[in-house]
């Protein structure tokens, strides 16, 4: 799931039984997988059954509202990582619903609210993590908390900020061996060398990142990659852009055919979406 090829978990989390805290388990592990691979409405509806009652109910919340976020709808993931935040019974819970407020905060471009909630979650993950022998548990947590740092400071135009972040964020997601986690934190470093200026070592690291994402199955990586390399090569080599912006529009028609509902209408109401597929064509 988190060391290897996610589309390879799908089958094994099939196999788990249908009742109890083993498959409430699954259900948030496969709604990973799913979100990863980009079918989001299949993650999200398999979310369902985790309800309030359940301690896995903070956790399947958080990851609600990352998989909302991925589709555009921060003002239904803010309503969902509140509920995460509010259920929460453990400091690992906490931090992912922080965390998650943060990223909320930062799509509806409410920068005091994202720093609010990001002080809040470094401040309890440096004291739980504080422990050497336990620090190597809360990778994931420090991956994604300086992801969201990194977006708070492309926000604020503070790019050096970003390039350190992003920089922690692939340290902690190599050291991990989370392949999933290091092809999306080498498109945060490669989005912060744009705007840092730095295209020249923002290329090489969007092909490592389509390299991990498409031989891995980490479509939700994937198509954003190619969208950024693609913009980034239109005026030197239009041909190869090109051929990067019939990925990413024909991986984001993938990505539609699994929505439904209001979903599917805020995802082809998205400007970048539409721009997207006008490049393609």
């Amino acid at each position: 799931m988190f060391h290897g090829a996610v589309d390879e978990a799908l089958p094994l989390l099939g196999d788990v039984g249908r009742t109890g805290r083993p498959a409430l388990y699954a259900r948030w592990l496969r709604g990973v997988a799913l979100g990863a691979c980009g079918r989001y409405g299949e993650a999200l509806e398999g979310l369902e059954p985790i309800t309030a009652d359940a301690p896995e109910y903070s956790m399947a919340r958080c990851l609600r509202g990352s998989l909302l976020r991925q589709i555009g709808c921060h003002d239904l993931a803010l309503i969902a990582d509140r509920e995460a935040m509010a259920s929460a019974a453990t400091p690992g819970a906490a931090i992912e619903a922080m965390t998650g407020l943060a990223a909320d905060a930062v799509g509806l471009e409410d920068v005091p609210a994202a720093t609010q909630s990001l002080s809040q979650a470094r401040d309890l993950l440096d004291r739980v993590a504080s422990d050497p022998h336990t620090v190597a548990v809360w990778w994931r947590h420090h991956v994604r908390l300086a992801w969201v740092e990194c977006e708070v400071a492309l926000l604020e135009s503070r790019y050096s900020d970003a390039v350190a972040h992003a920089t922690l964020a692939l340290d902690a997601a190599e050291g991990a061996t989370a392949p999933r986690h290091v092809a999306k934190s080498l498109l945060f470093l490669a989005v912060s060398e744009i705007q840092l200026g730095q295209p020249e070592s923002a290329i090489p690291r969007l092909r490592r990142c389509l390299m991990l994402s498409t031989s891995m199955g980490f479509l939700a990586v994937a198509w954003p990659a190619h969208a950024v390399l693609a913009a980034l090569l239109k005026a030197t080599d239009p041909r190869a852009a090109h051929d990067h912006f019939v990925q990413a529009s024909a991986i984001a028609d993938t990505v539609r055919d699994g929505l439904y509902g209001e979903l599917a209408t805020r995802w082809d109401a998205r400007a970048d979406i539409a721009a997207l597929h006008k490049e393609a064509s």
